[in-house]
């Protein structure tokens, strides 16, 4: 069986956030296996490949792994890293959920920016609107 090449691992990092980081990493790495850009199978970045470039504590890597793997999302082979396992029969409902949790993000950054909840709306919808024209 031919192996994979490890795939990048795109994560935004805001030390600023109300989010705690291993939170944002694990928000994002989710996203990452829900979108399909991870797919089953796929290997994870070493962890202290992964911290080193998210310039985090290695413990922190080992957090988010762990709670992937107890979630589902991951699974553990003995020295040989974190596999993608994600096998959720309920992809619709974890899609759900961290459109919630990223949707409570904005919502909360906005707010802490001083706009409404009418000005956010205004701003999606225009944002909707440029979409349309678009396609």
């Amino acid at each position: 069986m031919e192996k994979k090449a490890i795939k990048s691992l795109n994560i935004k990092i805001e030390p600023k956030s109300a989010i705690p980081v291993y939170e944002q990493i694990k928000q994002g790495i989710k996203l990452l296996i829900i979108s399909g850009y991870l797919e089953e199978g796929d290997q994870l970045v070493p962890i202290r490949e992964l911290a080193s470039a998210l310039a985090v504590n290695p413990n922190t890597i080992i957090k988010v792994y762990y709670q992937l793997d107890v979630e589902g999302f991951l699974r553990s082979v003995q020295g040989s890293g974190y596999f993608v396992a994600f096998t959720s029969p309920d992809i619709k409902g974890e899609k759900g959920k961290l459109f919630q949790d990223i949707t409570d993000e904005y919502i909360s950054k906005a707010l802490k920016l001083g706009f409404s909840l009418e000005e956010m709306n205004n701003e999606l919808q225009r944002r909707e609107n440029f979409l349309d024209s678009v396609e």
